[in-house]
Order: structure tokens, then sequence, then C-alpha cells
């Protein structure tokens, strides 16, 4: 949370990268395993990466053996690999230092309707005898969708200053990155005129009552009303009130942070709430009455670092991007956003954006001026591992703009339901509660608890998977999800950091019921 280093962490990943690389006897065994058991193609999709995940850094290069078997498909009519295969084996290079490997498979002639086509790929040998299969030895392409039965996913944040989103889907096993900085505002494509802020790039909003015209607002200009907010004294970090009076004053407590203005029992936040509803968004739902949609002044987060951190700590925070001010109107079938710099008096700039029934949301960057694709379809992700996540809330007795790292959310705007098993306690002195619920290894359909199922809060997983203080992964629970299709998987973390001690670099594995 917030911009910590852990000394906990970095003393003790210190201690590990004191020991010698070359030092075999300190090396953990070198064995390979598909990502994924099942991939799915599209009629549009046609070239797919099958990657060969290590369980560490090749400490030297050799060759790993792989068949190929297909179902109803040919080599060379039906598809093609890179590597090419030789008589139903393709040899895998594998160089001094690498994390995994990959064969890309291309897809040449889709099946006559009615047909099936596929292609097992199967872990076949390696040159080296001290190598090993791990946990997936094949992986299946289909050469139509199919939903996904397991794997193991290695999650594309990006390290210590963790710039991407990741949106994963299930049934698929597809994930799609996409930069954190790319967006500030995204629209709702349903039947609510609803505007989201990215609480992954720290971005806030404050409306301005009854202002609706947007050039009229400078710096300088008065609130109708003045506010009574609260915050944190910034000398004795206890909370104290302010009374803002223009936008320069509100300016002051827009960014997120511990002294981010608000009032919670007062309807007053600056951020979406952490539960995603739609009626938790610091935009107010767009009318369709002109007059009654008001000029906002969006706060448009934080930069996203580039020097990494120290092994352990994070460094996602940089400095502020500024304002703008924004006034957004709908017809119901589209959206209208004007926009411009705080302190322009003359020109707005205005973009019209249609809704897309296909995504939930429809990207939009201020600062671009145009529109982004963000997320992938709305039927076609089940978990986005925003990597950062912000909002104002609470934090034990703290109120205050908080912001998260390594944080997980599910997609309850597109039906999917997601709840945690945990499987032991322990108390402060040590002492371990084991639960009556079966292991992750031992867990299958029939232990499904469909009432246990959370649509209406997508936090469930949020940053409760590790624990940033002592450095590690919590072993203590995992999580059973239901997509919008009606399929049933259950997922653990299986890495906080990467092999060498770089945040930013989570592993979960999963599983379909």
């Amino acid at each position: 949370m917030k911009k910590l280093t852990f000394l906990t962490a970095t003393l003790f990943l210190a201690i590990l990268s004191s020991c010698s690389s070359d030092d075999s006897e300190d090396l953990i065994d070198f064995s390979v395993t598909f990502s994924s058991a099942t991939i799915s193609t599209t009629e549009t999709d046609t070239t797919k990466e099958i990657t060969l995940n290590f369980s560490r850094a090749a400490s030297e290069a050799g060759t790993i053996t792989v068949s190929v078997t297909g179902e109803n498909a040919t080599y060379g009519t039906d598809f093609s690999t890179a590597p090419a295969a030789n008589s139903g084996t393709i040899a895998v290079p594998v160089a001094a230092g690498d994390l995994n490997a990959t064969i890309t498979f291309t897809k040449i002639l889709d099946p006559i309707e009615g047909n099936t086509k596929s292609v097992t790929f199967s872990l076949a040998g390696f040159d080296n005898t001290q190598w090993v299969n791990g946990t997936v030895n094949s992986a299946t392409v289909s050469f139509s969708p199919i939903a996904a039965l397991n794997g193991i996913i290695d999650l594309e944040n990006g390290g210590s200053n963790m710039p991407n989103q990741v949106y994963f889907d299930f049934s698929t096993g597809q994930q799609t990155a996409v930069k954190r900085d790319t967006w500030e505002i995204a629209l709702h494509n349903g039947t609510e005129n609803r505007v989201y802020l990215n609480a992954a790039l720290l971005v806030s909003a404050a409306e301005l009552d009854g202002i609706t015209d947007l050039l009229s607002v400078t710096e300088a200009t008065a609130l109708t009303t003045p506010l009574e907010l609260n915050t944190l004294d910034p000398m004795t970090f206890q909370p104290t009130t302010v009374t803002v009076n223009t936008v320069s004053e509100l300016l002051q407590g827009l960014p997120v942070g511990y002294f981010q203005y608000g009032d919670i029992d007062d309807g007053v936040v600056f951020t979406d709430s952490w539960q995603g509803d739609l009626e938790g968004t610091a935009f107010a739902a767009v009318s369709t009455t002109p007059d009654d949609n008001h000029v906002y002044i969006v706060g448009l987060g934080n930069e996203i670092p580039t020097e990494a951190a120290e092994p352990g700590s994070i460094n996602t925070t940089g400095d502020h991007r500024g304002f703008m001010k924004v006034r957004i109107l709908s017809n119901g079938s589209n959206y209208t956003i004007q926009y411009a710099a705080l302190d322009e008096t003359t020109n707005i700039s205005e973009v019209t954006v249609p809704k897309n029934s296909s995504y939930l949301l429809s990207g939009f960057s201020l600062i671009n001026g145009q529109s982004v694709t963000v997320e992938p379809a709305g039927d076609e992700w089940d978990i986005n591992f925003s990597g950062v996540f912000s909002y104002y809330g609470y934090q034990g007795s703290l109120i205050a703009g908080l912001t998260y790292s390594d944080y997980a959310v599910h997609n309850t705007l597109g039906g999917v339901g997601l709840y945690q098993v945990t499987t032991y306690e322990k108390d402060s002195e040590g002492v371990v509660t084991n639960f009556d619920v079966p292991s992750y290894a031992n867990f299958g359909r029939g232990d499904v608890d469909e009432s246990a199922f959370v649509y209406d809060d997508r936090t469930v997983i949020g940053s409760g998977w590790r624990d940033a203080f002592g450095g590690v992964l919590k072993d203590d629970r995992y999580y059973v999800l239901k997509d919008a299709a009606g399929n049933y998987y259950k997922l653990m973390f299986t890495a906080y950091i990467s092999n060498e001690g770089i945040r930013g670099n989570a592993q979960f594995t999963y599983e379909r019921l």
C-alpha cells in the first residue's frame, strides 16, 4: 500500500541474492510446463503463442523436444508451427538465462462445419538429463473456441512500476495487457449513462455544482456553495476539516492520497467506489437534459515512473499529471465529451463517442483527445489485474485517498461472480485454526457454494492474496469464479515476485471445474 519499501522483504531478498547463482546446490529443479492445457482459435484469430514456462532461468543452453499430434489436422495443410516440425516433433531451443520458450501455431484451414480439428503438443524429452517435466505436460490447440481446462499464468503487469493493467479470460486462457496511462475516463455502454475513472492511474473528479459553462471555469472560479471537507493535518496526521471556496482551493485536495479531501457521510467523494457499482461513480449519472450536466474538474492521475524499484519494493506513482475541466452530455445513444485545459477561456475540444454494446466500457484519453480500446469485449474477460488501484475510503480508522498495489478485480458489470475460500487462520500468537473446507487440490465442482458468489463487489481478491509487509504470498486462501457463460473455475496465486525478487510479476494457476 502506497509507495512503501518493505524492509523485511528487502532483507530477505538481499540474503537470497547474496547466494552465488553459480552454486548448483542452491538451484531448484529446472522444470518445464505448458502455460495452458487448452488453447482456442477463432476464424479471425488464427495464430497462437504456445508458451513453455520454466521453474527458473536456464543456467545452460539446451533443447526441448515437443511431439505434435493432429486430430483431423495435417501438418503443412491444416496448420504450421515455428519452429517447424520434423517427423512429428519440434526442437525448441533454450538459451542460458531464458525463463520460457514459445512455439507459434498458425491455423491454415478451418474445419468443415460440423467437424472438429485440434493439435496436441506434448513434452517428449530434453537433451539435458537434469531437466524434468512440470505440472502441465501437454497443450491442445482447438481450431474452434472451447473453454480452457487449466493453466499457469505469468501476469504481464510489467515489473515494479506495474505499467500495465492485465485483463484475463478464463474460458480462452487469454490475457490482454494495456498500459494504464492510456486513458483517464471510461463511458458505460449500457442503458445507464455513467462515467468511470481510471483507478489504476489514480484519476479523480469533482463536480462543480450548478456550473455548466466550461469556459467560465478557471482556478479563480468560486464554488456556488462552499464545501466543508475532511482531510488529514499534514503535520500531525490527524483528521481535520477545511473550507473550500474556490476551484484553486479544491485542487489542493483533489489528487488521490492520504490528504485527499472528501466527506463520506455527506456523499462527497472524488473517486469511484471500490465496489465498482454504477451508482458509486464520482461522476453523477449523465442526463439527457443538457442543463443538468455540470462541469467537473478531473485530476488526471499520476505518471508511471520509469526507474525500477529495489527488489521487494514498488515504484508506481510518479508526478501528478495535472487537471482538466470536463463536461459530458448524452442523448442516450452517444456521449459528447467537452474538455479543455483549466486555464483555457476561449476554445474547448468536443468529441462524440457512440455507445458500443460489445464493450462494457469505452475508454477515452483526455490528454490525447481520442477513444481508446482498453477492456476486451464485455464477455471476453473475467478478471482485471490492475496492478495499482485507488479509491477514497477506509483503511482501519483512517479515512483518506488510498492506493494499493498487486491488485485484482473481477468483472461484476459483466456478470462474473467470485468468492474466496479460506483454509486456515492464524491469530496474533501464531495459533492456527484449520477450517473444514477442501484444499485447493481437492476442491471440485460439487464443493461450489452458489450462495457465496459475489456479484456486487469487484474487490473480493483485491490485494489480500499477498502480504506486502512480510513480502510473502499468502497460502491460506484460493478463489472460485463463475463466468458469465456458467463455467466454473478455481484459482490460486502461486508467485508474488519473480525469481529475481521483482514485484509486478505475479503468477496464478487455475482449473475449470
